[in-house]
């Protein structure tokens, strides 16, 4: 029950950095996504469940107080939190590679779900430009800021194992 109590405030904590301090550090309109980090950490620490539960929730919020469409973030981070559970059985903590690998396809897969949904749709085939100016920078300002959130999450994700097992026996 700790575990999941936590999960949530660092939800919440994630959600109002993004949307209250990120855009204060933006470049050219270009802002770190938080919440991909938070989400694809999830899926990848604890499984595909979690990876899903937590998208959706991390999505819903996004759509709530800042999408076009109920559903649809919360369609696209499920996605990201649940791919990214898949590969809870290959994650181990000491290796770094994996996660940042993942949180930057994660980010990567996001940018281009959301042209091909929100621009493709709608007769914008300029996928050029908003690959060099939309998802790229945005992959490199994220994965640069999960080089420092990654590890605070990891820390949490041990002492929520620790208590657990200790707590269990």
């Amino acid at each position: 029950m700790r575990k999941y109590l936590v999960l949530a405030l660092l939800l919440l904590l994630c959600y109002l950095l993004q949307a209250s301090v990120l855009p204060a550090v933006a470049f050219g309109g270009i802002m770190p996504n938080l919440l991909i980090i938070f989400v694809a950490s999830c899926g990848f620490m604890n499984g595909e469940i979690c990876g899903l539960v937590t998208g959706f929730i991390c999505g819903l919020l996004v759509d709530i107080f800042g999408g076009d469409v109920i559903g649809f973030y919360a369609l696209v981070y499920m996605i990201t939190g649940y791919i990214n559970g898949m590969f809870q059985r290959v994650f181990y903590p000491e290796d770094i590679k994996l996660p940042l690998i993942l949180i930057l396809g994660s980010d990567v897969g996001y940018g281009f779900l959301c042209y091909c949904l929100l621009f493709l749709l709608r007769s914008r085939l300029d996928i050029g430009f908003y690959v060099f100016r939309v998802i790229l920078p945005e992959a490199v300002y994220t994965i640069v800021i999960a080089f420092a959130v990654y590890p605070l999450l990891l820390l949490i994700h041990k002492k929520l194992e620790a208590y657990e097992k200790g707590s269990k026996e």
